[in-house]
């Protein structure tokens, strides 16, 4: 089972960030480029820490650590703000409201048991993917496009990018965690299917 911890924004802010993302990512509606893959809404989500591939048996043990983080942690003001990219592969929007108790909250998540190894980020970055570049072709043809958009200048990403730098949505209270399990390829297109398996209250 694979397992991440995360935020999940309420309705009315994603309908907000829909309304901005259609005119620069849709191109029916005069925006983007079909290059750049839509985040399907139901999997619009601000990660906490991911944990990969966890034993059979090991949710309780994630459970129990988050559980104890979120007890000691407090509902957060927040709102979504500004946007970049990764890499020219996919588009972020940000976060802004009470960001540093946010960044503590995801190192503290990050410190739960099958967490992904590595060096943990001292100020990770708080973001909601939005969108990502195509994979289409072989990889020699997305070679050979990588280095004519070089080329020729900004990618697609970086341009949407630019465009939703000014977003701001509006403001919501995250008051709780969820513990995902993530089914790789059963979404639709081939995307992951999320599964909330747990909620927990952060403050109680």
């Amino acid at each position: 089972m694979r397992l991440f911890a995360a935020l999940w924004p309420p309705p009315e802010v994603l309908d907000h960030l829909e309304g901005a993302l259609a005119g620069v990512l849709d191109p029916a509606s005069g925006g983007g480029p079909p290059a750049l893959r839509r985040t399907s809404r139901e999997n619009l989500h601000v990660t906490l820490a991911f944990y990969g591939q966890v034993p059979d048996g090991a949710a309780p043990d994630v459970r129990a650590a988050l559980a104890e983080e979120a007890t000691i942690a407090a509902p957060l003001h927040l709102h979504l703000a500004g946007s970049g990219s990764f890499t020219d592969r996919s588009l972020w929007v940000g976060i802004g409201g009470e960001t540093p108790e946010l960044t503590d909250l995801m190192l503290a998540c990050a410190r739960a048991p099958y967490a992904t190894e590595g060096p943990v980020p001292r100020r990770p970055r708080p973001h909601l993917t939005v969108a990502r570049a195509s994979r289409r072709g072989t990889p020699e043809g997305r070679g050979r496009r990588r280095r004519e958009r070089s080329a020729a200048g900004p990618s697609a990403v970086a341009i949407a990018a630019r465009a939703l730098a000014v977003y701001r949505g509006p403001d919501w209270m995250a008051e709780d965690i969820s513990i995902v399990a993530s089914h790789l390829g059963e979404g639709p297109g081939g995307a992951p299917r999320y599964e909330v398996i747990d909620t927990l209250p952060l403050g109680l």
